[in-house]
């Protein structure tokens, strides 16, 4: 088993205040690991164990203090879009550009964006992309209601007025299905 050291030279109580300073648990942990490895002669499997951590995570907290020229262990925070063709600012843009074309008329379909959408892009992009790309910005779907090419309004009417209506309870017409 291999026993950890820090390679900069710190002092234990910096290292005893940072814990006490810190904000969250996490960070809290990472200068305990620190200041138990400045402090005891221990391996990473005793420190995984009493903390919590992984082996790998605790080799990365003290690498990643040794490393640093600040010698400050803070990880990149998580989370975020780190897979985006646009930023949330261009995509803004691009959209309220069609927002303009779609008040006119000139938009008529999903697939006319997503064209623009490519063009802009220089590459193909997927139905989901676009549907969620919609969504952040708040767009829906609107289509007109659906009809009859042959409809005829004039008999449409006629039924309207002369047909019979029939009131029935509800329990008699659930009864019947």
């Amino acid at each position: 088993m291999r026993i950890l050291k820090l390679i900069a030279t710190s002092n234990t109580q910096k290292l005893k205040e940072r814990m006490g300073t810190s904000k969250t648990v996490s960070e809290y942990k990472r200068w305990q690991v620190l200041y138990i490895v400045s402090t005891y002669e221990v391996d990473a499997d005793y420190l995984a164990e009493t903390t919590g951590y992984s082996k790998a995570m605790i080799y990365y907290i003290v690498q990643r203090y040794n490393n640093s020229p600040s010698n400050n262990p803070e990880s990149k925070p998580r989370g975020g879009r780190r897979r985006s063709y646009m930023s949330l600012s261009e995509e803004r843009e691009f959209m309220n550009a069609m927002e303009s074309k779609a008040m006119k008329g000139q938009i008529l379909s999903f697939r006319d964006i997503q064209k623009a959408v490519e063009s802009k892009l220089d590459r193909k992009v997927s139905d989901d992309f676009i549907w969620d790309l919609f969504k952040r910005n708040g767009w829906t779907k609107h289509s007109p209601r659906p009809h009859h090419p042959l409809k005829d309004i004039n008999e449409q009417e006629d039924f309207k007025k002369n047909s019979k209506t029939i009131w029935l309870p509800l329990r008699m017409i659930l009864n019947q299905h």
